[in-house]
């Protein structure tokens, strides 16, 4: 038998995980089974799916200490909110490592029982980590904040926009690709020369029409999305996996959170320009009073209610050495909580706004709440503790934001409560609150509605970080895992595979009795997008009783069961402009994201690729007018007009120009689907993701000779600690990849679920 072993490296609240891992009790007795997969041929878009077990361990002297007797409301030591790391030893040699949770405590005659806790895989434990942060959390994309005035749209069109942070150059990070959220583009010189969508560079009204910087709206570099959600979560993913790819370089997201144009502009209620610090009001007893926050017995931070800074809680959480009653001890601040809440008034009750709670760190703006395009009265509470305020030695300033198109008065309330705790045996315990309210009240002439800065997380889709990363899962059948170095490599599935070894594992299996199944669990595989809100979408979804760019795989099998994989994304259909009368293609293709009502809309976040594309051809430059559309279809005032021959091309293939003979490295389509730019029909044999993600696994499982083998077998120690769900596995004279395994720790004893090679 083999001593199996469960270390923790405890999670403390305000102190971080500690230095060392401790040895946790485990019951006596009690036979711990493991179960790995990657993916199981009965579910073959799980993603995450390493292993995870729950224990129960007893409530001993040990386990009490190490968890800091959690279960005493009392004492604030132990952190169950936040993963510790852990690891299993089998005979004291590692065997797996990952994260534990905390997950309760039974308690009998009002005595600590056990505690039950679930250890996790490192990928398992990433849902649990990212829990339900969207987008708008990842406070890093802020560094490609940019502006919205005319000349820096036209330079992301032409160009692409550079950003250096901490001293790494991002090339092209932000583009604004020709996507319009509301005006379809024509590009003619002849009869619709005075057409206010016509984009063409004619000299009738030229100076009236044309693309408009408000026509258009930022895209991202859906690498650097990657690179946030490290930042974020403390991840590392594995230099030169997927996420380095030629398959995502030229990916973008659009930055279409809302129906058409973007809102930039809005009260800042602190910390903006000297001269838009607002002053708030602070009344009432002395713990709603603005200057008890500044008592000298507390912590440093307060919240500066007029003069400079007026509007700001500027935060700190510190410990200090104090004397009451005569004795010293230490205590701390143990975060408290920031509430804005802000009521419409004066007749403008009805009208839309967004509300913003930024923090300032290391220079940097981060929105780190916000309640948008919402009407009526809105509060916002924030957690004074982790995030942006996790470390101690910042004061990090934290004020509000109204936005509004149309303009709204409002009186604002914000109020500051905060706890302190006595630190006595390294247990604190809660001594002392405090809070307290100061208002402000606008006026429509405060608010400020045109121009202004992008604020990159203010304009991120209304997406969970966990589901758009699901989504790529999904889209390229990857698959994730936690290497020696605690990096997450992240590959295709059939890349995976193929970096396993080979191991005969004959010897150690029970072939005498072993069970043979189907691998035909499916009849039908449909991979497809979101439902798409756009015209030509609809239309194509109409004419073909299809989703665009979607795929059925039909195996030939007798069940009636079908799987379904479904992208978070939506598909766009790309459209290349003609010239005139003549019908002639041009260089341009654009995407036009109105709905079948011809309106704004807004649908699930957009993915694509884009070229950055040169035309060669005169007559399909495009006219760029720097000017304001109006809202009853006219022409503009005159403006200033550029002349464009380069400007970035939206697709759904990786290639700027393909052929027939050429065909795109990497489309964005499941399946086949006729080329946007070149109309060609590939026929089926076009790098789409299921031609080059899924094909040769479905084909394999779905196989007639393909049987899904399960063995029992005694796995010495050797094997088990090298082990690895990529390796190929030969049993007598037979080649398998393994789909699923079950292990006895203590024993070896393994139940094996393996996949044949099929010949």
């Amino acid at each position: 038998m083999q001593k199996i072993s469960l270390l923790i490296q405890p999670y403390l609240r305000n102190g971080g995980n500690s230095e060392k891992f401790e040895y946790l009790d485990l019951m006596e007795e009690d036979l711990i089974t493991l179960t790995q997969v990657i993916q199981d041929v009965r579910e073959i878009d799980k993603i995450f799916t390493d292993f995870s077990k729950t224990f129960n361990l007893p409530a001993s002297k040990t386990n009490n200490r190490i968890f800091r007797n959690w279960y005493n409301q009392d004492v604030v030591g132990f952190d169950n909110q936040t993963f510790s790391n852990a690891k299993i030893q089998l005979n004291h040699s590692d065997f797996k490592t990952g994260k534990i949770k905390l997950e309760n405590v039974v308690m009998k005659n009002n005595k600590p029982y056990l505690y039950k806790v679930t250890f996790f895989g490192n990928t398992v434990s990433l849902t649990d980590l990212m829990a339900t942060d969207k987008l708008d959390a990842l406070f890093w994309l802020n560094n490609f904040n940019t502006e919205s005035d005319a000349s820096n749209v036209k330079d992301g069109l032409v160009d692409g926009l550079d950003f250096t942070v901490d001293s790494v150059t991002y090339t092209d990070a932000i583009i604004f690709p020709l996507i319009t959220h509301t005006q379809k583009y024509i590009l003619d010189n002849t009869s619709q020369a005075d057409n206010i969508g016509n984009i063409s560079t004619s000299q009738t009204n030229n100076d009236k029409r044309g693309v408009l910087p408000e026509d258009l709206k930022p895209a991202i570099k859906v690498s650097l999305i990657i690179k946030a959600i490290e930042q974020r979560y403390g991840l590392n993913f594995k230099s030169g996996g997927f996420f380095d790819s030629s398959a995502i370089t030229n990916m973008y997201m659009w930055l279409h959170r809302n129906k058409g144009k973007m809102i930039t502009g809005g009260t800042w209620l602190g910390f903006a320009s000297d001269s838009n610090l607002l002053e708030y009001d602070c009344s009432g007893s002395a713990e709603n009073d603005c200057t008890f926050l500044t008592n000298p017995l507390e912590p440093s931070g307060f919240f500066a209610a007029t003069g400079s800074g007026a509007g700001i809680y500027f935060y700190k959480s510190i410990l200090r050495s104090i004397i009451i009653s005569g004795g010293a001890f230490t205590y701390l601040e143990q975060g408290g909580s920031y509430t804005i809440k802000i009521t419409p008034t004066s007749g403008t009750t009805s009208n839309v706004y967004s509300l913003k709670v930024y923090a300032l760190v290391n220079g940097i703006s981060y929105i780190i709440a916000s309640a948008l395009n919402v009407s009526g009265t809105k509060t916002i509470t924030i957690d004074l503790q982790g995030g942006v305020f996790a470390n101690p030695l910042l004061t990090v300033p934290v004020y509000p934001v109204v936005e509004s198109e149309n303009g709204v008065e409002f009186q604002s309330e914000i109020t500051i409560f905060r706890e302190y705790f006595y630190i006595n045996n390294f247990f604190p315990t809660l001594i002392l609150e405090s809070s307290a309210t100061a208002t402000f009240t606008s006026t429509v002439s405060n608010l400020v509605t045109t121009g202004g800065l992008i604020n990159i997380t203010s304009q991120v889709p209304e997406i969970s970080v966990i589901e758009f990363l699901k989504g790529l899962f999904k889209m390229h059948n990857l698959t994730a895992f936690v290497n020696n170095d605690n990096e997450i490599v992240v590959e295709s599935l059939n890349d995976f595979y193929a970096g396993g070894q080979v191991l005969d594992l004959t010897k150690y299996i029970n072939t005498d009795e072993h069970i043979i199944e189907s691998t035909l669990p499916f009849s039908e595989v449909k991979l497809e997008y979101s439902d798409a809100k756009t015209i030509l979408a609809q239309e194509f979804l109409n004419l073909n009783h299809r989703k665009f760019g979607s795929i059925d795989f039909y195996s030939g099998g007798n069940t009636t069961k079908k799987y379904k994989i479904k992208a978070p994304f939506e598909h766009m259909i790309f459209e290349r402009l003609t010239f005139g009368s003549t019908q002639q293609s041009t260089s341009v293709m654009y995407g036009l994201h109105i709905n079948e009502s011809l309106e704004p809309s807004i649908g699930a976040p957009l993915l694509f690729y884009a070229n950055n594309v040169t035309i060669t051809d005169e007559n399909s430059e495009i006219n760029f007018v720097e000017s304001i559309r109006p809202s009853d279809d006219s022409l503009p005032a005159s403006g200033t007009r550029h002349s464009l021959n380069k400007f970035w091309m939206p697709s759904n293939t990786d290639t700027t120009t393909p052929t027939t003979a050429i065909k795109p490295n990497h489309e964005l389509h499941f399946g086949s689907e006729i080329n946007a730019y070149s109309l060609t029909d590939y026929s089926g044999t076009t790098n789409s993701l299921f031609n080059l993600y899924y094909l040769s696994y479905i084909q394999r499982v779905f196989n007639v000779k393909t049987r899904l083998y399960k063995y029992k077998a005694v796995l010495p120690l050797g094997i088990l600690l090298k082990l690895s769900l990529d390796d190929k596995i030969i049993v007598g004279t037979n080649l398998y990849t393994i789909n699923k395994m079950t292990t006895k720790l203590q024993s070896g004893e393994t139940e094996l679920e393996l996949l044949s090679e099929a010949t």
